[in-house]
């Protein structure tokens, strides 16, 4: 009988690497809510490495984008914290908005893909992530236009993170999004947005 031969690991791109930031989704500390093992898992299967970090304030949000020389080869920005339209709560008492967010960034997002896995963020107007993007120099920016909810959201964000690792074109990284999860992105008003405008649509 033939041995089944062990297929060898995908070799990490530079595309195989996320910062994360996470923001406090509730005033209890005790709370333990997280999306960090939704990057042990992928970093587990050999498909990413990833930088994660906390951040309960605007000074720590800021402190962590400007720690460029650690993560230059992270070509994923992932967000994950409570949002609003054009918004993101870093907290639940404090609220920073995307030309805030541009002011900070400093060069942090040139070159990458941002992804706001926050409710309603990415509900902002056009011209709001354009100028998002021409002040930071991000390839994209994606997120949601809805209200989401925890297990959808992780599901979807698993997915997205995988695929966004795998597919360095925008366009193949949308069609393979839309032929397997359509449904979930309708659910969520998951929008992908370039410097030509929305994409996938």
């Amino acid at each position: 009988m033939k041995k089944r031969m062990k297929k060898s690991p995908r070799k990490l791109r530079l595309l195989d690497k996320i910062l994360c930031l996470e923001g406090e989704w509730s005033a209890d500390i005790r709370s333990e809510e997280s999306v960090k093992p939704l990057l042990e898992i992928l970093q587990r299967r050999g498909e990413i490495k990833y930088i994660y970090r906390r951040c309960g304030t605007r000074g720590e949000f800021a402190y962590y984008l400007q720690q460029k020389k650690y993560y230059r080869d992270c070509q994923i920005v992932y967000l994950s914290f409570h949002g609003a339209r054009g918004k993101l709560k870093i907290s639940p008492h404090e609220v920073i908005t995307l030309p805030e967010i541009a002011d900070l960034a400093h060069g942090a997002f040139k070159n990458k893909l941002v992804y706001f896995g926050s409710c309603k963020t990415l509900r902002a107007v056009d011209e709001q992530l354009k100028d998002f993007l021409k002040k930071t120099g991000a390839a994209a920016v994606a997120g949601y236009t809805k209200d989401v909810g925890w297990i959808e959201s992780s599901a979807f964000e698993l997915l997205f993170l995988y695929w966004a690792a795998y597919y360095k074109k925008p366009a193949y990284l949308l069609r393979k999004l839309a032929s397997r999860y359509s449904r979930l992105q309708r659910l969520m008003g998951f929008r992908y947005f370039t410097g030509r405008g929305p994409r996938g649509r």
